[in-house]
């Protein structure tokens, strides 16, 4: 699933509430007139008023507001007396601002990048409940390991001008528990915030949807693969932790870096291992295109177990 369908999926959401809200006030409305009589009578004089409005478009809104203003309160008051609300008969819309439109004076109502969001994050391979952000970081932590803190640095500015940054790809390389992985759900979490498509996936991931996309039949294969190869950006984790399989493990992910490259799309990964370690395990092929010199950067992590926190 690509980041175009999750938007027409969240424009198809606001339409449907938008639809249900007005379906039900116009089934109350109906309701309302089979069993008022007295409701009927009211509301067919405020239908018949607004008529003459609409015959009168030089009546300002002042007077329109005087002149429908008695109308509207007995046909209130006729619901308050069947023991109905007094909006019984008006849409409950679940957007407030722009009233389940999606829009709000010309721009994306809140409501719309809140639900973009949310599919966003369901769709990005990441665990919300314990994804980290740059305002966790501890700064007793970084001013005591300056490469930490260069790295720090430049991962909130990667987030800042993201699309529009000048390398987009970057390696993180380092042992275990030097800050690789705090810092990627760093970025993934503001980048999400700023409503960009990001999949996290480690490596073993990635083998896994590619064996699931071969296996699969040619017409859902593209759906299939369509987030590691379409999200703004991709981040793969832990490279090098995924057993290798034969003619899979290496190909399937030099197929997902070869085709983001040719997009031009940003990919993030990080790695225990060395770089003798990724040569002799993928091959100088897959090498080749990880450490692509003109496109990507390598951050080197060092030092002790420091579980970047906020302790």
């Amino acid at each position: 699933m690509n980041k175009k369908t999750l938007v027409n999926e969240t424009i198809s959401d606001i339409k449907n509430l938008k639809f249900n809200a007005e379906l039900l006030a116009e089934q109350n409305l109906k309701e309302m007139r089979a069993k008022s009589e007295e409701f009927r009578v009211f509301d067919d004089e405020l239908r018949l008023a607004m008529f003459e409005v609409a015959q009168n478009p030089k009546m300002n809104q002042e007077k329109v507001k005087k002149f429908l203003k008695p109308l509207k309160d007995k046909r209130t008051q006729a619901l308050l007396n069947a023991g109905k609300p007094a909006d019984y008969t008006e849409p409950h819309y679940s957007c407030k601002l722009c009233d389940d439109t999606g829009i709000l004076k010309g721009e994306k109502c809140v409501c719309f990048k809140q639900k973009l969001q949310q599919k966003l994050i369901e769709n990005s391979g990441l665990k919300v409940e314990n994804l980290h952000s740059f305002e966790e970081s501890n700064p007793k932590i970084l001013a005591k390991n300056e490469m930490l803190l260069k790295a720090h640095n430049l991962a909130k500015l990667y987030t800042e001008k993201f699309p529009d940054v000048k390398t987009k790809n970057f390696v993180f390389m380092g042992e275990v528990g030097t800050g690789k992985t705090f810092l990627l759900e760093c970025i993934a979490n503001k980048l999400l915030e700023r409503q960009f498509f990001v999949v996290y996936a480690t490596a073993f991931n990635i083998q896994n949807t590619m064996i699931k996309a071969l296996s699969a039949p040619a017409s859902e294969r593209e759906l299939v693969m369509s987030p590691l190869l379409e999200c703004d950006l991709l981040i793969i984790d832990d490279l090098g932790t995924e057993p290798m399989i034969k003619n899979i493990s290496a190909s399937s992910l030099f197929s997902v870096l070869n085709e983001r490259e040719t997009k031009n799309k940003a990919t993030l990964i990080s790695t225990n291992l060395s770089f003798d370690d990724i040569e002799a395990r993928y091959g100088n092929r897959l090498f080749s295109r990880i450490f692509n010199q003109r496109k990507t950067k390598v951050i080197a992590f060092s030092g002790k177990d420091l579980r970047i926190n906020t302790n």
